[in-house]
């Protein structure tokens, strides 16, 4: 993907240093007539001292300004991102429609630690030491191979086949004896690079190894799914509608091997990390070494590792198969054939801070169709936008194609969905936390050797802690924000903030009336697990959430003794509902579901709806069939009514109509300014002015400005929040570029331009 050598060398670079409160770019010199583009990492100078900078662009004239002036010279080039011309139009097409700088956009693709370099004599970099998994010998695997190494070449298979020694070493927790030990018997092949420089895997390893697993026996739908994937045309969108356990994965992964065959690569994105490790597993058991990994559970080294095993293997021509979170979508795959957005409809696809605050989603939609690849999107619950594309296509865009899977893996029927009225529940006297229906049932799962997963809508111990004498809330002291309670070891209780993560003991007197007198109030996972424990006696727990998940392949090692059968219960928050396939889970019940339903957002109903049907879907993939069990006190929630029923189609055109005839997105637009500073006065001068400059040329082509107004949370890390919403036409924003908005601005007050808001 390196820039063809038959064109000229620019003669002037754009490079970005960091120079002042943001950092600014400067013009240099091209002497040595170096082949760079985009990305890449240079050594210059500013004023007097060695600096590494990025370049965001080459000129092919100087600036007016600097006509007749001498040019500072490029000295060293540090690192290629080695991307072409086709990437840098992606990046030029992300910071337009994001209404961001190249610079911004750049630094949100490019690996973490791209920039990170340092300067070191005749700025050559360091050099670095790259371990290799080989083929082994016949008598390699003989059983005196201890279980510490089997589980070095494990770790080393399962990064790929190749990882920097220094994250064996530091992240893997593998000593230097281990590897020479390894060496030694040519298990594994150790090579030297400069990091800043060379390639940090050698090309021939990029797309190694051999598929371990074929390929299962499709259903009639999913064998028509691929065939649709497979003849559609370059550049077109598809929608792979199946209710869970319909055997989505399976279409990805044979549609994705058709275009391995014929040498394309393949992008494979999901939307959290807790979904990397079941389908890296699976991706790697049928394609090998050809599967790359890329997401921030990762150290930085590994990133930029990967980034150069893209670059190598589209430089052999190999293709492979990438698997990611959000930021993947910039990898420089090679002759891109398919991507891939599993569970689409997710917001964790969308990139709210910092800017450029994209979604994976549009930015795969550019890349397809400038690469000539065909886009897939996959869903039980899709969004309204997808939804929407597929019975008419929006201004400016091409109809998305509906590939319908409408019956689970062997027929096996949904589970039924049962609604537990927590208003009779308390009329009859039971006030606990959890129903009698759902206590009855828990207490059934071990005789019967299956397993339940309980969603909470939030971590910690309780929700919040309140003073009894005047019934304030405990605040965060720098965000406007209750703080959780958290307990550890013996009962010690301490509170938290999820927003800022301040840490403050309950003791104390209340800041409104000073009494000490408090209250905790809600539950969280914690909670949930310490009672259920308490309550029946010998049922096994669980807890997966943020706090019990962190740390390096946290998601994977909970999983994997959930799956071993080490727990009869797993009490998470949301993460539960997304993409997990435990095939002994015969039951998925839901606490506090008013919580969810209730939120005062525009989007609250389909997220609510989307949320529920999918954590429903974890329940009854195997043999034994599930039930869905959720405690409410509104059971007649339309929401909850289409829960039962299961006809999310319903819902969707029910929910389009209400939209369009209210004149409110999809079929509108709207964005969205958000302000912080230290100063709430400052902040909020600083907001009108914003919408002094901006107002006129956004009302003459029919945009409505709304505020400026405080954020829903106006305070958060001690920064007041102010924000502005436009609401307009499908049309181009008509707003100016965010350098042209920041010069009004005082340096204390930041900004971010969300186009396409999420959260209304």
């Amino acid at each position: 993907m390196n820039t063809p050598a038959a064109v000229p060398p620019p003669p002037w670079l754009d490079v970005w240093l960091e120079a002042g409160r943001e950092g600014r770019s400067f013009t240099y010199g091209n002497p040595q007539g170096l082949l760079l583009g985009a990305g890449d990492l240079v050594q210059v100078r500013l004023q007097g001292r060695a600096h590494a900078g990025l370049v965001l662009g080459s000129l092919e004239r100087l600036p007016e300004a600097l006509e007749g002036k001498r040019m500072q010279p490029i000295e060293a080039v540090l690192q290629r991102a080695g991307v072409d011309p086709r990437w840098q139009a992606l990046i030029d097409a992300v910071a337009g429609a994001c209404h961001t700088s190249r610079f911004r956009t750049l630094k949100a693709a490019l690996p973490p630690g791209w920039l990170g370099q340092r300067i070191r004599s005749g700025g050559q970099g360091r050099r670095v030491w790259v371990v290799h998994r080989t083929l082994p010998p016949a008598d390699a695997m003989a059983p005196t191979t201890t279980a510490r190494q089997q589980q070095l070449l494990d770790e080393l298979e399962r990064r790929g086949g190749s990882c920097l020694q220094q994250d064996l070493i530091g992240s893997g927790g593998f000593s230097r004896g281990l590897i020479t030990s390894l060496e030694t018997r040519g298990l594994v092949r150790r090579e030297s690079s400069l990091r800043s420089g060379g390639e940090s895997l050698r090309r021939s390893d990029a797309g190694a190894g051999a598929p371990q697993e074929a390929a299962a026996q499709l259903t009639p739908a999913q064998a028509e799914a691929v065939k649709e994937v497979q003849e559609a045309p370059p550049g077109q969108c598809l929608l792979l509608w199946g209710v869970t356990g319909s055997g989505k994965t399976e279409v990805y992964l044979q549609a994705a091997a058709h275009e391995l065959a014929a040498g394309r690569s393949v992008l494979l994105l999901t939307p959290e990390i807790g979904l990397i490790p079941q389908l890296l597993d699976r991706c790697r058991r049928r394609f090998g070494r050809a599967v790359l990994e890329f997401h921030s559970g990762l150290g930085e080294g590994e990133r930029v590792a990967t980034w150069r095993r893209c670059l190598a293997a589209a430089e052999e021509g190999v293709p492979c198969l990438a698997v990611g979170t959000r930021s993947a979508v910039f990898l420089p795959l090679g002759r891109l054939g398919l991507i891939v957005l599993d569970e689409e409809h997710d917001g964790s696809y969308k990139q709210e801070s910092p800017m450029p605050c994209y979604h994976a989603r549009e930015v795969a939609r550019l890349r397809a169709l400038q690469e000539g690849a065909r886009l897939l999107l996959g869903s039980a619950t899709p969004s309204l936008e997808t939804w929407r594309s597929c019975q008419e296509a929006p201004a400016g865009s091409s109809r998305t194609r509906l590939l319908p899977l409408p019956e689970r893996i062997g027929q096996r029927p949904l589970p039924p969905v049962r609604l537990v009225d927590m208003r009779a529940e308390l009329a009859d006297g039971h006030r606990r936390l959890l129903s009698r229906p759902l206590m009855e049932r828990l207490a059934r799962l071990p005789e019967r050797g299956e397993q339940a997963v309980i969603l909470v809508p939030r971590r910690g111990y309780r929700s919040f802690l309140s003073c009894r004498s005047c019934g304030e809330a405990v605040l965060c002291p720098h965000c406007d924000v209750s703080l959780t309670v958290h307990r550890q070891g013996q009962g010690r209780e301490w509170l938290r903030c999820h927003w800022c993560d301040h840490r403050q003991d309950i003791g104390g007197r209340c800041g409104h009336c000073g009494s000490t007198a408090f209250k905790p109030f809600g539950a969280g996972t914690q909670r949930v697990v310490e009672q259920l424990t308490a309550e029946l006696e010998g049922l096994r727990m669980l807890r997966f959430d943020q706090d019990t998940t962190r740390g390096r392949d946290g998601h994977r090692r909970l999983l994997d003794r959930f799956a071993a059968g080490e727990a009869d219960v797993l009490v998470g928050t949301q993460m539960l509902a997304k993409g997990m396939d435990l095939p002994r889970v015969t039951l998925a019940a839901v606490l506090a579901a008013d919580g969810l339903l209730h939120r005062p957002d525009l989007r609250s109903s389909e997220r609510c709806l989307q949320l529920l049907l999918q954590l429903a879907g974890r329940a009854g993939r195997g043999e034994l069939p599930g039930e869905v069990l959720v405690q409410t006190y509104s059971p007649d929630h339309p929401v909850l009514r289409h829960l039962v029923d299961g006809r999310y189609e319903r819902f969707l055109e029910e929910e389009l109509t209400l939209r369009r005839q209210g004149g409110l997105v999809p079929f509108r637009r709207a964005c969205l300014l958000r302000l912080a500073g230290p100063s709430a006065s400052l902040t909020a001068t600083a907001a009108t002015a914003l919408v002094e400059m901006v107002r006129p040329a956004l009302e003459a082509a029919g945009w409505l400005v709304i505020g400026p107004a405080p954020a829903p949370v106006a305070r958060v890390a001690g920064r007041s929040r102010w924000q502005i919403l436009l609401h307009g036409p499908e049309q181009p924003l008509p707003l100016p570029d965010e350098r042209q908005l920041r010069q009004i601005l005082p340096q204390t007050v930041s900004l971010a331009i969300d186009p396409d808001p999420l959260e209304l």
